[in-house]
């Protein structure tokens, strides 16, 4: 059984199913008449998948799924729904700051699998709180997959430094909890009864309108680009990914500046982050893809239509959300809710997918008190960039591609069970298509009482 050799056949390379040395291992689970959608290629669609301890055995057909099973092998018929990869949010506050939702981190981790997703990045853990997330790990409490990223300062800006270099990097520290980077605000955001502190530069500022120029003031990044090329040169030097907060121009300058500092010319193989990217000018759009940074979006975000109406020439409106040009530009474009700072809806990856591939707005979160104008049809996306950028592109940025992200034997078997295709419905209808079953390394975690 492959219960005891499921190590073994990812070291030395088993192929669909076969280990090298010629034996056949069995399943434990089968899912069959389904539509496996890989997320490898557009066109990779099967009809099975065979599941052996915590790993994918094989993806195939419903012929070949079944001759991996044996006598102890439980079988589910799908009938026809679609099977895809867990979706990955890689930012979320989901252990730290889910009593904004009523809800303690067990509960938030119950919200999530019932909306498919089986890891997430923490982006905001405190020397209290990774001590508070292991405890949970421990207690065996981590239903859901987590990346910690441990902040070098505070949303206020003050500074804690570098203590997050007692743990190491990119490492499980407990069950289900990894250590995912390094979160660095280069824009002060919510502290206190304060404004978010997005900050322009000063040629965009001082085109705003007086309403603009009272909403936003005076607001300057947090670090030069000298400070904040420090803080990631040590992030760096400790083998830490790092994940910028920056929303307006002057923000994402300063980050990208820093990063291309601290780089020296040198790849990206610590996928550095910038969070947010609300605002990205034209010279700064191709830095992303040159520098190999990840860039990580919420395609449900308050836009502050009343504001960029009359804030920004006309000329300069096309900064806004270019959700778009990012992944045209071919840069590394991961999506994520920042749930729950944010519309309560986004905790949702198929209302995100909507929200990328519709122009106007749909969340009755904001609809009240900020009606977001419509995205422009030459920033909407299609069903396919939109899921690639919350499996394998967030996988991506959490250093966890080998593992998570496609469903191909070898991969964790971390999954989600739709009622319908999101590649083939009319957006109008992805929020109809229900969630069925979630998976996280071959449990069921979640699953509609219906199925």
């Amino acid at each position: 059984m492959l219960r005891a050799i499921c190590g073994t056949l990812i070291a030395i390379g088993c192929l669909f199913s076969i280990c090298a040395r010629g034996e056949e291992a069995s399943a434990d689970l089968v899912l069959y008449n389904a539509r496996v959608i890989t997320m490898t290629s557009p066109n990779d669609v099967h009809e099975a998948i065979a599941i052996a301890g915590d790993r994918i055995l094989h993806v195939g057909s419903t012929d070949d799924v079944l001759s991996l099973a044996d006598a102890d092998t439980h079988r589910i018929n799908t009938g026809g729904r679609t099977i895809l990869p867990g979706f990955i949010d890689p930012h979320t506050h989901l252990l730290n700051d889910s009593w904004m939702q009523g809800l303690s981190p067990v509960e938030a981790q119950v919200l999530a699998l019932w909306n498919g997703i089986t890891t997430a990045a923490n982006l905001y853990t405190t020397p209290d709180g990774i001590a508070d997330s292991i405890e949970l790990a421990q207690a065996g409490d981590l239903r859901v997959r987590f990346s910690l990223y441990l902040i070098d300062n505070t949303s206020c800006g003050d500074v804690l430094g570098n203590w997050y270099q007692q743990y190491e990097p990119l490492a499980e520290v407990a069950p289900r909890l990894s250590i995912g980077g390094v979160k660095i605000f280069a824009e002060t955001s919510v502290c206190e009864d304060r404004p978010i502190g997005i900050s322009f530069t000063e040629p965009l500022r001082n085109t705003l309108s007086p309403a603009g120029r009272e909403w936003y003031g005076d607001v300057r990044p947090l670090l030069t680009a000298e400070e904040l090329e420090r803080v990631v040169r040590d992030a760096s030097q400790a083998g830490f990914p790092v994940a910028i907060h920056a929303i307006g121009d002057g923000g994402v300058q300063v980050s990208l500046d820093a990063i291309s500092d601290a780089l020296d010319g040198g790849p990206n193989v610590l996928r550095h982050a910038i969070l947010h990217n609300l605002f990205i000018r034209d010279d700064l759009l191709p830095r992303y893809a040159e520098l190999d940074i990840v860039a990580a979006i919420e395609s449900v975000t308050p836009c502050f239509v009343p504001f960029y109406r009359d804030l920004l020439r006309l000329e300069d409106k096309h900064i806004v959300r270019r959700w778009r040009d990012l992944v045209e530009s071919g840069a590394h474009v991961a999506a994520n809710s920042d749930w729950p700072w944010c519309a309560e809806e986004a905790i949702n990856p198929l209302f995100r997918l909507q929200a990328l591939m519709v122009p106007d707005n749909r969340s009755a979160s904001y609809g009240d008190w900020e009606p977001c104008g419509l995205l422009p049809e030459d920033q909407l996306l299609t069903a396919w960039q939109g899921l690639r950028m919350m499996t394998f592109e967030a996988a991506y940025m959490l250093h966890r591609d080998h593992e998570l992200g496609t469903l191909e034997a070898g991969k964790l078997a971390d999954l989600v069970v739709l009622s319908d295709n999101p590649l083939s419905v009319h957006p109008d209808n992805l929020t109809a298509i229900e969630y069925v079953m979630t998976m996280v390394g071959g449990v069921i975690e979640w699953r509609n009482p219906e199925f």
